[in-house]
């Protein structure tokens, strides 16, 4: 049997780990290659050859598709002990699954998980601890049965945010939280065959549902920090070099914190041509030809300004159209009709600049 290849080149992530590369000559700890992952690290023991990373990844439930095995076992066998570590879940670990959205490209469940995500490493048992029963959220993509490299994009885009966090040269204590929704890994549909990806679920639901829930008793000091998590979030997937592409507040969770979701269609600022989005969000370059950058997710954290100062959805009283495109790719804009703090008009309209070039940069605002 051919050995696996677990040095698989995964789209949008980091490098290999290259921890072994800072042992020194005085090192107590004896490396030698494991057998599986053929990298230098301390084995778990002589007589398997076999490192400690790849002992532990071994001990999770493999899901049959080499696509999704290779890309969960590189999650387990990366240098980071607790961050963005995935597994695949059987399905029957699911309970109480309810429907409770249905989008263009996938339906989305409500689920009680009975274990749990995996956390620490139990050396006694041999195997990964839970945390126990918690509310999830399934994702069943569409079509998904045979699944492919393309398919898992949210995932790998997750994931390499939680690396690229961790590196950050900006890193704070605000930081220790990306602000982009939690992965747990994957599941399959035993009926439909799809594959469901599992994430948090955030009882609040969405920023439109915490807007317009009680709009009247938010404060505008609330709405401010708000604000700042959800450019928080962003400055972390722009750092990555990750362009969101359907950033509305549909795709914003809110609990005390507000949490950046579906990064499904997200994409390397070198792969942003097709066009995505809810009308009143995606900004007027994109309708005239223009690709995707970070500058159109500016824009559209303009329309979420917008909305946070005036309750309503941007544009809610026009016909999404080609009428309502081709007025605002000639520089209309939603009606400046509320009083804000000193400051907040004069940045979103700089963040709804018909020139992208001069938008401010998500590190701009978060500073």
């Amino acid at each position: 049997m051919d050995q696996p290849n677990y040095k698989l080149k995964i789209e949008f992530l980091i490098s290999n780990d290259t921890s072994s590369n800072n042992q020194t000559k005085d090192t107590k700890i004896r490396l030698k290659k494991c057998n599986e992952c053929k990298r230098k690290r301390k084995n778990f023991n002589e007589t398997q050859q076999i490192c400690h990373l790849c002992f532990k990844a071994k001990s999770v439930t493999s899901s049959g598709n080499k696509v999704i095995d290779d890309f969960i076992r590189f999650t387990l066998t990366n240098r980071y002990k607790k961050a963005g570590k995935m597994e695949f879940v059987q399905y029957d670990r699911f309970v109480n699954i309810k429907l409770i959205a249905e989008g263009g490209f996938s339906k989305i469940y409500k689920a009680t998980w009975v274990d749990g995500p995996i956390s620490r490493w139990n050396d006694k048992h041999q195997n990964y601890r839970r945390d126990g029963e918690m509310i999830v959220v399934l994702k069943e993509l569409y079509d998904s049965k045979n699944i492919n490299s393309k398919q898992l994009n949210e995932l790998k885009v997750f994931y390499n945010l939680i690396l690229q966090h961790r590196n950050h040269g900006d890193y704070n204590d605000f930081d220790d939280h990306n602000y982009t929704n939690k992965y747990y890994g994957i599941t399959q549909n035993p009926i439909t065959q799809n594959y469901m990806i599992i994430t948090k679920y955030f009882k609040s639901g969405d920023l439109t549902n915490y807007i317009t829930k009680d709009f009247y008793n938010i404060s505008w000091l609330d709405k401010l920090i708000k604000l700042l998590y959800i450019i928080s979030g962003l400055k972390n997937i722009h750092y990555a070099n990750i362009i969101h592409k359907d950033y509305h507040s549909g795709n914003i969770f809110v609990d005390y914190l507000a949490i950046i979701s579906d990064l499904g269609i997200s994409k390397s600022a070198i792969d942003s041509s097709e066009i995505y989005g809810i009308i009143p969000y995606v900004a007027p370059e994109i309708f005239q030809g223009q690709k995707y950058t970070k500058a159109s997710d500016i824009y559209s954290f303009a329309m979420i300004m917008w909305e946070l100062m005036t309750g309503r959805k941007p544009f809610w009283d026009q016909n999404h159209d080609i009428n309502l495109i081709a007025e605002i790719s000639n520089g209309f804009r939603p009606p400046i009709v509320t009083n804000a703090p000193e400051g907040y008009i004069d940045l979103m309209k700089e963040c709804w600049n018909s020139d992208p070039d001069k938008r401010p940069t998500a590190s701009d605002i978060f500073k």
